[in-house]
Order: C-alpha cells, then sequence, then structure tokens
C-alpha cells in the first residue's frame, strides 16, 4: 500500500470529477469547489482512510494518468463508478506509470486547465511526452539556503498540441513551514518582506550539469489565480531581435496561503520550441544577509569565488529586486 505521502500528492492530482467520485466512495459530502472538495479528500486522508479508500484513489490516479492506451482488457479493472475493490486486485497488479519505459520518480503530477473532460475519457500519452520528474538540478544560489522542496523539477508537459500551452501544478504546506515563513516577516523596511520564502525557478530540460535559471518563451505564472509579476524586459541589443527577461527565481511567497488545509495552484503558461523543453521547481528557501555570508567566508578561512560575488553584490540585488 502506498504511503500517506503518496496517496496525498496523488489525492492532489486528480480533477473535481474524481474527487467527487473518491468523496462519494467514502461516504463523504462531495459538493463544493475544487480546493473545498480536495481540503475535505486531504482530510479523509489525515484521519486515516480505509485500506478500499486507498485503493480508489490510486485506481483513481492510474485512470488520469495511464500508462498506455487503454484495450479492452485493460478496462476489466473495476471503473469509477463500482463499488469496493475486489480483494485479488493489488497495488502491484496496477501498472506502474511510465514514460519511455521509466517509472516516474514521484506521483506529483502537472494537471491540465485545458477545460473540462469526463471523468473516463483516457488521455492519450505517447512515447514523446517527457518525464515528470527528470533528474535535473538546478544551480545553488548563493544567497539563499534551502530549506525544502516542495515541488521537484518537473518537465512542463501539456495535452495540448498548440504552440501557446497551459499547466497547473499544487503544493501544500505543513505546519512547520507555515510556521517557519509567518514567523520570518520583516517590517522594519518600506515593505513587507519574508526571509523565509517561497521561491518558483524555471530552467532547461537538461541533465549534462547544474542547470540555470532560464525562463520559457511568453512566460505568464498564476498562483491562485493572482498574477504573478516577472522580472521586466531588458533592452534588445541589436535592432530586430525580441527582448528577453532577464532569467532569475521568483519570490511567490506573497501570494501563497499560509494554511495548511488549502492547497496552492500555480498555473504556468508559455510557448513551446522546437527542440527545447523546460522544467520548473518550488523551493522553500531562506534568504542571507551579508553578515551571514560574511561569517561563512571568513569561517571557510578560503575565500569562495561564489561567495565573493555574492557578497560584493548583495545589496545592489536585493534592492533591484
Amino acid at each position: 500500500m502506498a504511503d500517506s505521502a503518496e496517496l496525498k500528492q496523488m489525492v492532489m492530482s486528480l480533477r473535481v470529477s474524481e474527487l467527487q467520485v473518491l468523496l462519494g466512495y467514502a461516504g463523504r459530502n462531495k459538493h463544493g469547489r475544487k480546493h473545498e472538495l480536495l481540503t475535505k479528500a486531504l482530510h479523509l486522508l489525515k484521519a486515516g482512510c480505509s485500506p478500499a479508500v486507498q485503493m480508489k484513489i490510486k485506481e483513481l490516479y492510474r485512470r488520469r494518468f495511464p500508462q498506455k492506451i487503454m484495450t479492452p482488457a485493460d478496462l476489466s479493472i473495476p471503473n469509477v463508478h463500482s463499488g469496493p475493490m475486489p480483494a485479488t486486485l493489488s497495488p502491484s497488479t496496477i501498472p506502474q506509470l511510465t514514460y519511455d519505459g521509466h517509472p516516474a520518480s514521484s506521483p506529483l503530477l502537472p494537471v491540465s486547465l485545458l477545460g473540462p473532460k469526463h471523468e473516463l475519457e483516457l488521455p492519450h500519452l505517447t512515447s514523446a511526452l517527457h518525464p515528470v520528474h527528470p533528474d535535473i538540478k538546478l544551480q545553488k544560489l548563493p544567497f539563499y539556503d534551502l530549506l525544502d522542496e516542495l515541488i521537484k523539477p518537473t518537465s512542463l508537459a501539456s495535452d495540448n498540441s498548440q504552440r501557446f500551452r497551459e499547466t497547473c501544478f499544487a503544493f501544500a504546506l505543513t505546519p512547520q513551514q507555515v510556521q517557519q515563513i509567518s514567523s520570518s516577516m520583516d517590517i522594519s523596511g518600506t515593505k513587507c518582506d519574508f526571509t523565509v520564502q517561497v521561491q518558483l525557478r524555471f530552467c532547461l530540460s537538461e541533465t549534462s550539469c547544474p542547470q540555470e535559471d532560464h525562463f520559457p518563451p511568453n512566460l505568464c505564472v498564476k498562483v491562485n489565480t493572482k498574477p504573478c509579476s516577472l522580472p521586466g524586459y531588458l533592452p534588445p541589443t541589436k535592432n530586430g531581435v525580441e527582448p528577453k527577461r532577464p532569467s532569475r527565481p521568483i519570490n511567490i511567497t506573497s501570494l501563497v496561503r499560509l494554511s495548511t488545509t488549502v492547497p496552492n495552484t500555480i498555473v504556468v503558461s508559455w510557448t513551446a520550441e522546437i527542440g527545447r523543453n523546460y522544467s520548473m521547481a518550488v523551493y522553500l528557501v531562506k534568504q542571507l544577509s551579508s553578515t551571514v555570508l560574511l561569517q561563512r567566508l571568513r569561517a571557510k578561512g578560503i575565500r569562495n569565488p561564489d561567495h565573493s560575488r555574492a557578497l560584493s553584490t548583495y545589496d545592489k540585488l536585493i534592492s533591484f529586486v
């Protein structure tokens, strides 16, 4: 049986119709908006659901993200309107979600917002679909300490074949993470800032080396339905060259719900490029002060080039951001 963390992320990837089926199956109220349904489903997990309900979660999840185009034999698995699953059907008999023959490393998947679909519609995943959690590492940032990984590096993938694409991600904060963020509020300046931040990063889907931040073309981000501010465009270096945004981590803390019961959603839209694929990740980080950076340099005894550059440009960057 899947552990609670895996089941939680499976539930968070379900659509409205599937959440309603799950709550109805468990004998719970299945009416409300998506965030209300998701909250009820997460409370169901927290209270300790029965093995039959856990199997129903896995069944809905496998139908949401099947391994291949279903055949009549595959459809012999009980559908979402069936009663409790037979005891002979175990997790090992349900095909694991794979891409190009490789198992996915995490169950958290992007959820398309391109329109409602029937709850039994089976999306046709082709072998060209990129892995959801590629083995991608982003470059470490000298200004921040990494506290937690809220969404692992995840390919921007959509079931829309058009050039302009959109997909959605969701994550929830633990009580400890909510406490870390709320207690880090700094109101000493002209505006309210947090030293513990939720940071959104984009990069190329490359595994050869740690990746620097790299925005997809025509990037647009909404956090909990609110538009997210992105860096302004740099002036083009040549006539006729399309202006580009400077790629850097995006602080979305002010748009995040500091709640343990209501999940956060991130909607990403971008323009697809031939031969280039992109990934996104969400981290919980702590911003380091120049004093801390200096202390670390002294403790090491040897001046690290990255930290030296970070220290020398710290105040300039902070004022710019």
